[in-house]
């Protein structure tokens, strides 16, 4: 529980209105959506949900495209399709120099390749329903297995113009 503090001052910068803009660039604030996605994979670490290959349902298990479209009901009630690749067309695709918490990040044999779904939280980390830890559990983007398997990034909703 040593990064307790660490993660409250995360989420709390996550709420703040909006991200410092310096004069003449064109930056924009973290969507909303984005917001409140990174927030919910972050609580979600404590919530006991297990991973469960095809679950959908949280109380037995949920596997990674299913994790997904429940932190995105439970943050704007709204729904994904049912799976990773199908996910993956949902949405704006973002460079990786681009991203913000809350994007969506995929992971597969090839690049145009989706079999394996995460939320972006900051930090070249990652949220997601783990197979191999059998929980939703943080990973790093630079481990050497994600990384030889990372397919692309999707932001499910537009960045608002900094007002």
């Amino acid at each position: 529980m040593h990064f307790l503090p660490a993660r409250l001052l995360f989420v709390f910068a996550l709420m703040l209105p909006a991200c410092a803009v310096q004069a003449g660039e064109s930056q924009s604030r973290i969507p909303s959506i984005n917001r409140l996605l990174a927030v919910e994979a972050l609580n979600s670490l404590s919530s006991g949900i297990r991973y469960r290959f095809g679950g959908t349902d949280p109380d037995s298990g949920l596997d990674c495209s299913a994790f997904v479209a429940y932190l995105f009901r439970e943050a704007s009630g709204g729904s994904l399709p049912r799976t990773a690749r199908e996910i993956r067309d949902v949405g704006e695709p973002v460079s990786l120099n681009d991203m913000k918490p809350g994007d969506l990040v995929f992971f597969g044999k090839g690049k145009r390749s989706a079999s394996h779904v995460g939320v972006y939280v900051g930090g070249k980390k990652f949220i997601h329903a783990s197979r191999k830890h059998g929980t939703i559990y943080e990973s790093k983007l630079d481990e050497p297995y994600w990384h030889r398997r990372f397919s692309g990034v999707r932001r499910l909703a537009p960045a608002l113009p900094q007002s």
